[in-house]
């Protein structure tokens, strides 16, 4: 992931993480994918009252970032993600690492799905061209 997470930010893009995790989980998350100084914000569970598919912690994220909805594509790897991105006028996109068929993320509203963030990405880039990008 670190490697798309580059290659978005040598594009200008800006990245926020909009995640459900909180407190430690999210540390130990945040470790093990070795991305933080990518990230240009954050938003978790502990600065909102619902998480997903309430589609408000993905308008924080939005809100820090700076950036309306429409000119963003959010990653995730679960239809709850997509459905939050479409209640805060976003584009979805999936990744298969959440354990959910490329079916269920795009019945759920994802533009497109792949196995991992950098095929994506790749996807993305060749279909249209997001000034910005926010990862699950």
């Amino acid at each position: 992931m670190r490697v798309a997470l580059t290659a978005l930010k040598d594009r200008g893009a800006k990245i926020a993480l909009a995640t459900d995790c909180k407190g430690p989980e999210l540390k130990r998350y945040l470790s093990l994918l070795d991305v933080s100084d990518l990230l240009d914000t954050m938003a978790c569970s502990d600065d909102v009252e619902h998480g997903k598919p309430d589609p408000r912690l993905v308008g924080l994220a939005l809100r820090k970032l700076g950036v309306p909805g429409p000119q963003v594509v959010m990653i995730g790897d679960t239809p709850y993600d997509a459905e939050a991105a479409r209640g805060a006028s976003t584009a979805a996109a999936g990744v298969l690492s959440g354990g959910f068929s490329k079916e269920a993320l795009l019945e759920a509203g994802c533009l497109a799905v792949a196995p991992e963030v950098g095929d994506l990405i790749s996807r993305l880039r060749r279909d249209q061209s997001p000034s910005s990008e926010a990862a699950e």
